[in-house]
């Protein structure tokens, strides 16, 4: 136990004391502030960026509804006058005239864009509305398209004998207080945040184990190759420098993991986001992390041990690699639908299950508990299966130079050794 415990003392100790590592525990802190609050600061900048006047074409057919949508244009320009629109009135003739006439001015840089009303747009069954602008900025069409339906609604309302204002007055949408059913306490107001949170547990437990476990990886074959490892070998076997290795960079995932988390929730109580960073969430990250990080370290460490030269080893990981990333791929649709078969199903596949469950947990904290103590369990059996793989591998292979094994062979390393 003691030369265990000698081994991963000097693999923590050299790795804490990298570049890499003093970067990590610099940058991944900046990464979780900007992930919490970058969105505020980004929505704000982009509303009071100084940007030139916009110039807009307006061909109204029917002649219905252009001083409408230039009274809403007008209401946008007062309300940020440092992004304004300049609307001019085409007539219709212009255009049936020469149809590629705005598009030419777009492309000469005379116009921004232009909008094309249907000569029955106030009907409810209407051609609507032709729009073409030079960028494809999603705010800036959303907001056309807003002050368009406005207009529309207004010149309707109309029709119907309505009060436009009276109406818009009535539709004025109420302030709406989030409740967190955990504390009892309103909750972050903002929705981008909330929508967000799975995201970066997951990125978090993400960056810990298999970030972490790629120094396993890249560690290994570099000793062998520089031979350092047979002088290891002579001191102690292969199953103590592999179990010293993967506690010695289990105990800087958890250092790092205690960095990232502590700042995420320091920030969190700064900012009144305590019901988004909760004790209880992270608490489930770290029961995650322990054997989300040694199953992957365990799966690496096999790569490592058998392979001579790093690209020989990539190759090797990328189909790992596709699996990790399948929580990224769907982290949308698990985070918003975390009781599906589909999020219950990928809670069992052991490479993935500690993103998969982190997502379900930070959607829906009700996550029932009967699943969370499964989903560990068979993690944890995987851990086992892994680790007594990965031990029997490293005997063979940590001594073994040329081409590297294929599967074949690594299966018949276990079952012979």
């Amino acid at each position: 136990m003691s030369k265990i415990i000698a081994v991963a003392r000097r693999e923590f100790v050299a790795t804490v004391r990298t570049k890499a590592f003093v970067l990590s525990v610099v940058l991944m802190p900046g990464i979780i502030v900007a992930a919490i609050f970058g969105g505020q600061w980004v929505e704000k900048a982009s509303k009071t960026e100084k940007r030139p006047v916009r110039q807009l074409a307006v061909v109204d057919r029917g002649g219905h509804v252009y001083e409408d949508f230039a009274q809403r244009v007008e209401l946008y320009n007062n309300e940020r006058p440092n992004q304004r629109f300049a609307i001019e009135e085409t007539p219709s003739a212009e255009v049936d005239a020469d149809a590629s006439t705005l598009a030419d001015r777009i492309t000469q840089g005379d116009l921004y864009g232009y909008l094309i009303f249907s000569e029955n747009i106030i009907a409810m069954d209407g051609e609507g509305c032709v729009m073409a602008r030079k960028d494809n900025q999603l705010e800036t069409g959303r907001q056309l398209e807003r002050m368009v339906n406005d207009a529309v609604f207004a010149v309707r309302c109309r029709e119907a004998e309505l009060d436009p204002l009276k109406v818009f007055e009535l539709q004025r949408p109420i302030p709406i207080q989030r409740m967190d059913l955990t504390t009892g306490k309103a909750g972050a107001s903002n929705p981008i945040l909330q929508f967000m949170t799975p995201f970066a547990f997951m990125f978090l437990l993400f960056m810990g184990t298999f970030g972490i476990s790629q120094g396993l990886l890249t560690t290994l074959i570099e000793e062998k190759g520089s031979r350092v490892v047979e002088v290891l070998l002579s001191a102690v076997s292969p199953v103590q420098l592999l179990a010293g290795k993967i506690i010695g960079l289990a105990l800087v995932g958890f250092l790092l993991m205690g960095v990232w988390g502590g700042v995420g929730f320091a920030a969190a109580q700064r900012y009144a986001l305590s019901d988004l960073v909760t004790g209880y969430r992270v608490g489930i990250a770290l029961l995650y992390f322990v054997p989300g990080f040694l199953l992957i370290a365990s799966l690496l460490a096999a790569i490592g041990s058998a392979c001579n030269e790093l690209k020989d080893a990539q190759s090797m990981v990328f189909p790992l690699s596709l699996i990790t990333i399948v929580p990224m791929i769907f982290w949308y649709f698990i985070a918003e639908h975390p009781s599906s078969a589909f999020s219950l199903a990928l809670s069992y596949i052991p490479p993935i299950t500690p993103f998969v469950m982190i997502l379900r947990v930070c959607a829906d904290p009700h996550t029932p508990l009967w699943q969370i103590i499964s989903t560990l369990g068979l993690l944890w059996i995987a851990v086992l299966v892994a680790i007594w793989a990965a031990a029997k591998i490293f005997r063979v292979g940590v001594l073994m130079y040329g081409k590297p094994p294929s599967l074949s062979e690594l299966l018949r390393w276990v079952r012979a050794s």
